[in-house]
């Protein structure tokens, strides 16, 4: 399967992604994050090890291995990346109102950096607590089974479902082709008892041809 395939598959798996510990606020929109490749140039002798004056490697691994799980955790965080651009590693937040916040990572392993930003730009623990407290039976805003309202209809001047109060003859595609003066003039006629007026459909060709094909 090529999901296995690729740097350390399991990145891709659902408990690694939901098991993230970082949760934005909701002002936060994009976070960006940059650094050097400077390894690209200082391991020609083919080690793994990183260079003792490479103070992006922290932010690589930040980025390789803690980014998945705040893209799964934010799915309205736009994250971008920019590589080669900025001697320092660092990493900026824009909020909703058009400030940002800047975090330094110089020298930093990745675990610092998560810190850093959960402390500075995540929810607290009062938050979380606020939110898992809020049921669906509280929330005044959902309609479901569970909660307090089943419909949107039950709400004072919405649209009534069709089941209990049949919907104007304007808004049901039945009588697409007629115009609304007449249907208005038919259901007049049929309240007051006289007979029906007489009407004939709009002729659109369009529709003939679309059933044609």
């Amino acid at each position: 399967m090529p999901f296995f395939f690729g740097p350390a598959p399991i990145r891709r798996t659902i408990p690694y992604l939901s098991s993230g510990k970082l949760l934005f606020r909701n002002r936060v929109k994009i976070m960006e994050v940059n650094y050097n490749m400077y390894w690209k140039y200082w391991r020609k002798d083919g080690s793994h090890k990183p260079h003792q004056y490479d103070a992006h490697v922290g932010l690589r691994e930040f980025y390789f291995w803690n980014v998945p799980q705040i893209q799964y955790m934010n799915p309205e965080v736009q994250i971008m990346r920019h590589l080669e651009k900025f001697p320092n590693p660092f990493i900026r937040c824009w909020l909703e109102d058009g400030r940002d916040v800047l975090f330094d990572c110089d020298s930093k392993n990745r675990h610092e950096i998560l810190d850093q930003l959960n402390k500075t730009l995540g929810k607290t623990e009062e938050i979380h607590a606020m939110e898992k407290s809020i049921t669906a039976e509280e929330n005044p805003a959902l309609f479901a089974f569970k909660a307090k309202r089943w419909c949107m209809c039950s709400i004072p001047g919405q649209c009534p479902c069709p089941g209990v109060i049949q919907l104007p003859k304007t808004m049901r595609g039945k009588y697409f082709n007629f115009l609304k003066e007449d249907l208005e003039k038919e259901e007049k006629a049929i309240i007051e008892g006289s007979a029906e007026p007489v009407y004939e459909p709009i002729h659109r060709p369009f529709l003939n041809q679309q059933t044609k094909l």
